[in-house]
């Protein structure tokens, strides 16, 4: 691993030694846009690190994103769905700068993402900029979604950007739908694929789209599923000991998954752009359990249902004023079924709903003769969780409510012809959460047992100066929060008992780096380097500790600080090869006031983390050869359990030797057969292959 990292940090000096901010002056200065604009709105400037995955549509293009004047850290993956083949978001992801991936078991199993040593339910997840995270859990399970209808990922490292409702820790992931595939005039343009490969997996997706006149159409419909019976090493519960180590499979560990979305579009007079968006799933699966203890009959079902309407105005006084409006209505299902009590040690059966409406406005407003620009940001959000068991008994309620108003004002100077970019944030965040008891008598409303409410007041304070085209130096401050959640506050009326006095957790995040982008460095096109040094703390972290002998109660007691640095590099070089990867290093420690916990390691946080992709492009294929190391990292806060240290190989070849808009995928993941685990012992598969057809027209 060692020689892997020296190598990479060669090449980044390497590139940095030959290359010269003056070459790519010239060409910065030809490729500004000639559109006009506001005297004072900022120029979108090229600071972003393109993940060169094979899903990837080329290397650091220059879309027209808004993402790209921030002053955070920011990572952008264009999904490319003409080479889609077996790749999900978890395995997108897992490969992103400061990103670090929990999953419970293959493709299409419970997977997390934390961004910078955070928690997984510090992190918010958007689709279009409509929120995702439900207030019961907090969390988003990666394995729900399918990237045959997203464009595009954006990942905010460390920061939640104006436009996001909800304040983030760890940071905010936001999944772009993509536009019609169709032509731009009368008729239907339409993409497919048909993949399989090992453990029983298949994918079938299928998408068409048009634009007709005012209105631009599109639908995706897609479907997978994995036996996931893969071989693992399983040690019996026994880690030190060898002798009774044996080779097991998988079990209980098959999955389903249907997506199907919809968009209709148009442009109106006054109205300006309006759309219509429906995005649903239904997955279904068995819960397999850890490797040495693996569950026989436990399944879980979920299925959600979300609708939004999205409304763009043309804009005002000359495009000084950029209004946009969101509504957003999400049905979300649970239903677990444990008869033969595997999990809860008791036959368990439930049927849970959750419910989230609302809506937002945003505007963007840049004054006329003053080098400024504003973002005011408003949402007002509704939320319901209402459970039910049939198991051991049957039970409905009570439910649980949440109401949050959210409102973020950010302003942004900009000095020396924009060289020098300045701004400020102010969050403000109302909630209310409502706790209901069933009533006596159908007739009789719920009734209200407690009522809690409280407010967050948060800062941050960031910069951007590019004293050259080709040279920018980013640093970040800044004050975010989590709201705890309803299995938190309220518990599960089972083994854990909630504490409704619970305070949201607290954090601090500073940031600063350089981005390095020369365009050409001597024989290197499209040249790019980032380094960034982060410093976080975060206080009332919520903790479960023993109530009695049979349950647990959350308190605000944790404290964590978290250093890093993270690196990133790619380049394009001669004969058609394109080089890129990132290190992450992660020093994150529990300093709560707990004896046994203070000074040790976060749980499921490994220090070294990197990845390594060399691409080989040719006309009618391309070759890819991605590493990937993480390093060993505690499975417990009590840094009793470790996992070891991991490093895959994956290789991906592309071809088109067909038709014109035929193309075949060859995937090859783990190709050392490397057996490992992760969460809390859950093996992960060993060597797959994947092949799948894809075709538009």
């Amino acid at each position: 691993m060692r020689s892997v990292v020296y190598s990479f940090l060669f090449l980044i000096f390497l590139n940095a030694g030959i290359s010269s901010p003056h070459a790519a002056g010239e060409k910065s200065g030809e490729e500004k846009s000639s559109k006009a604009r506001p005297e004072h709105q900022p120029e979108l400037l090229d600071t972003l690190f393109w993940t060169p995955e094979i899903v990837v549509e080329g290397i650091r293009t220059e879309p027209s994103r808004e993402i790209m004047n921030k002053s955070g850290f920011v990572g952008l993956v264009e999904i490319d769905k003409k080479e889609n083949s077996m790749a999900d978001p978890v395995m997108v992801l897992a490969r992103c700068t400061g990103v670090n991936i929990r999953q419970y078991g293959g493709l299409g199993s419970f997977a997390t993402m934390s961004i910078r040593g955070s928690s997984s339910a510090q992190v918010g997840f958007y689709l279009d900029g409509v929120p995702l995270s439900d207030a019961y859990s907090g969390m988003t399970n990666l394995a729900d979604f399918s990237l045959g209808d997203i464009s595009s990922i954006e990942i905010y490292r460390g920061f939640s950007p104006a436009g996001f409702g909800a304040s983030s820790i760890g940071g905010t992931v936001n999944l772009v739908s993509a536009d019609s595939n169709g032509p731009t005039d009368a008729g239907i343009g339409i993409s497919g694929r048909a993949a399989g490969g090992s453990f029983g997996s298949r994918r079938y997706s299928l998408s068409a789209g048009s634009v007709m006149g005012r209105f631009d159409l599109r639908a995706f419909g897609g479907y997978t599923e994995s036996s996931g019976d893969f071989s693992f090493l399983d040690d019996n519960a026994t880690p030190e000991n060898i002798l009774d180590d044996e080779t097991s499979t998988r079990t209980n560990n098959d999955f389903q998954r249907w997506n199907l979305t919809g968009r209709i579009r148009t442009d109106l007079p006054v109205i300006g752009s309006l759309s219509l968006h429906h995005n649903s799933f239904i997955r279904k699966g068995g819960l397999p359990g850890p490797g040495a203890d693996q569950e026989s009959s436990a399944r879980l079902e979920r299925q959600r249902r979300m609708t939004y309407i999205k409304a763009a105005p043309s804009s005002f006084l000359s495009g000084r004023i950029h209004p946009e409006a969101t509504a957003f209505y999400s049905w979300t299902a649970e239903r677990f079924n444990d008869p033969a009590g595997d999990i809860d040690l008791s036959s368990s059966s439930t049927d849970n709903r959750i419910l989230s409406w609302g809506g937002n406005l945003r505007t963007k407003i840049y004054p006329r003769s003053f080098p400024v620009s504003f973002d005011l940001f408003v949402e007002n959000r509704m939320e319901k969780y209402r459970p039910a068991s049939y198991l051991p008994v049957a039970t409905s309620g009570p439910d649980r409510n949440r109401k949050t108003t959210s409102l973020t004002f950010t302003g942004n100077l900009f000095l020396l012809h924009e060289i020098l970019d300045l701004s400020f944030s102010q969050r403000s965040e109302w909630y209310e959460n409502e706790f209901h008891a069933e009533p006596p008598f159908p007739w009789i409303p719920p009734t209200p047992v407690g009522k809690i409410r409280g407010d967050k007041h948060t800062p941050a304070f960031g910069f951007r100066f590019r004293p050259t085209p080709s040279i920018t130096f980013k640093g970040n401050y800044g004050s975010y929060y989590r709201i705890p959640t309803f299995f938190e506050l309220f518990g599960n009326l089972g083994t854990v008992t909630g504490e409704s006095d619970l305070s949201p957790e607290s954090g601090i995040n500073r940031d600063i780096g350089v981005i390095f982008t020369p365009g050409k460095a001597g024989f290197i096109n499209e040249f790019f380097f980032e380094a960034t040094y982060l410093y976080n703390e975060t206080d009332d972290l919520i903790l479960f500790f023993p109530n009695s002998q049979s349950t647990v109660r959350p308190q605000n007691i944790g404290k964590a600080r978290v250093r890093g640095i993270e690196l990133s590099s790619s380049g394009k070089f001669p004969a058609g090869f394109v080089v890129s990867g990132n290190y992450a290093w992660l020093d994150s420690r529990d300093v709560s006031p707990i004896p046994y916990y203070n000074g040790n390691e976060l749980p499921g946080r490994p220090v070294h983390k990197a990845s390594l992709t060399i691409e080989y492009f040719r006309s009618k294929w391309s070759l890819a050869w991605q590493f990937d190391h993480m390093g060993s990292n505690y499975l417990n806060r009590y840094n009793t359990r470790e996992t070891g240290s991991r490093d895959l190989h994956n290789m991906i070849l592309v071809t088109k030797p067909f038709l014109e808009g035929l193309s075949l995928t060859i995937e090859a993941y783990n190709l050392t057969d490397r057996r490992t685990a992760d969460v809390s012992g859950f093996p992960l598969p060993g060597r797959s292959f994947y092949a799948s057809l894809n075709f538009k027209l």
